[in-house]
């Protein structure tokens, strides 16, 4: 397949720069200096993907977007923002984008992008019948699974605005640090270096805060099952960036084990994320003193599946209690503390990725949940 691109920016340098990036990288770009223009190119050209600039004289950028989608909501839409515009970037989710950068646009962060936008846009065609049926026959459990999604997210926000405010605090000092040589007439070797080192931890903490607020953003939004190639690892590891300081919080040490070439699962990443993030959950909540916890992802060749385990050094959970733990409603927890929905919607998921989940458990060593996905 030809992947076509209308690029749309009002800035001549910009719309060269990005046009020679992306034709380098293979795709057949189109450029528009304006939304107006950008429209009518793709109503003549029927790109695959839109990259739009938000800020933009006369039509700006989510104008462009919710026109897009009401003429074509197969397109994928990848918004450009500059850095601190939280809110227009959560706007543009919520009108369907597939994504967002920041400017400076940062070439990783464009691939990431838009190795996205091609999987939804891929999912999207494969599974537009599919998807009707589950609106028809699953508006509940989609109900549940947003309701429980919700509750995590609660959860992991409160402890990423801590975790967020630490590099941005180092940001400030290395900025007001640079600000005063700058002030020194004369720019020494020694300042130079040190101006460069500044220069490189400012991006590497704004790099880290980027991940974690899209991170945040993206497990966030409520969409429809979009199946298509998850890696394991990517898996893994997003799901550890989002939960890491919590754990900390929680003088909780984890430990991440992935093997090498894992194959991908067919699979909805924002729902696998989801049993993740409940599963961490859960763990946390049987460690309140601290513990260990270790995440590992694995492959039997044999059987053909997926393995993924949660391995927790919490209280345990008593064998009574153990053939019970994935009904609707039941929990262990004290009054307040759970509505017993977490890992049911964890059971629901799995099964509907034709997959299983086993647990073993022994109180006052811990717990092991254990995820098989078929390929």
């Amino acid at each position: 397949m030809d992947w076509k691109i209308v690029l749309i920016d009002d800035e001549p340098d910009i719309r060269d720069v990005m046009s020679v990036i992306l034709k380098d990288a293979g795709y057949v770009v189109f450029t528009a200096p304006d939304g107006e223009t950008g429209l009518q190119l793709c109503e003549s050209e029927s790109p695959q993907i839109v990259i739009t600039d938000i800020r933009m004289p006369g039509m700006n950028g989510l104008e462009v977007l919710e026109a897009l989608k009401k003429k074509s909501p197969d397109t994928e839409v990848i918004v450009v923002t500059a850095f601190g515009e939280m809110d227009t970037a959560i706007r543009a989710l919520q009108l369907d984008a597939s994504d967002f950068v920041t400017k400076p646009i940062n070439d990783e962060a464009i691939r990431m992008a838009l190795k996205r936008a091609k999987e939804r846009y891929r999912s999207g065609k494969k599974l537009a019948d599919y998807t009707a049926m589950l609106e028809k026959e699953n508006a509940d459990m989609a109900m549940i699974l947003h309701q429980d999604k919700m509750m995590s997210l609660g959860r992991l926000a409160a402890s990423v605005v801590h975790e967020i405010n630490n590099p941005l605090s180092g940001i400030l000092n290395y900025l007001r640090l640079m600000m005063r040589i700058l002030k020194q007439k004369d720019m020494t070797s020694e300042l130079r270096q040190k101006f460069q080192r500044y220069l490189e931890l400012v991006e590497n903490e704004t790099s880290r805060c980027s991940q974690i607020v899209s991170g945040l953003l993206s497990f966030s939004r409520k969409s429809p099952p979009a199946f298509s190639q998850v890696s394991v690892e990517e898996l893994l590891n997003r799901s550890k960036i989002l939960s890491q300081h919590k754990l900390e919080l929680g003088n909780i040490r984890l430990g991440l084990s992935v093997k090498k070439d894992i194959p991908q699962v067919h699979g909805d990443f924002n729902q696998l994320q989801q049993c993740l993030i409940n599963l961490i959950f859960n763990a946390i909540d049987a460690m309140p003193d601290g513990g260990n916890l270790r995440l590992e992802g694995g492959y039997d060749a044999d059987k053909n599946t997926v393995i993924i385990k949660v391995e927790d050094s919490g209280c345990g959970i008593e064998a009574k209690d153990l053939p019970h733990i994935f009904e609707p409603f039941f929990t262990t927890k004290k009054e307040g503390y759970g509505v017993g929905l977490g890992l049911s919607t964890v059971y629901g998921i799995i099964e509907r990725h034709k997959g299983s989940i086993q647990v073993e458990s022994h109180i006052g060593t811990g717990t092991v949940f254990t995820i098989f996905l078929p390929l």
